[in-house]
């Protein structure tokens, strides 16, 4: 019973990595000395900001 539910225990644990590896492929060491940047997006952009900006503005607005 008890060899039973550890070979049950070592194919779940093992199939898990292997789909993983297959999914992923192989682990990759992190490189901590590069800082996080973050990818570029629409609000980083001063002519996108600028249009909504302009666009915002109605008749109504005083500034």
């Amino acid at each position: 019973m008890w060899r039973f539910l550890l070979l049950l225990v070592i194919v779940a644990v093992g199939s898990y990595y292997a789909a993983r590896f297959l999914l992923e492929g192989f682990p990759r060491r992190h490189d901590r000395s590069q800082t996080y940047q973050r990818p570029m997006g629409p609000d980083d952009d001063d002519e996108f900001l600028a249009q909504i900006s302009r666009r915002n503005k109605g008749p109504d607005d005083p500034s």
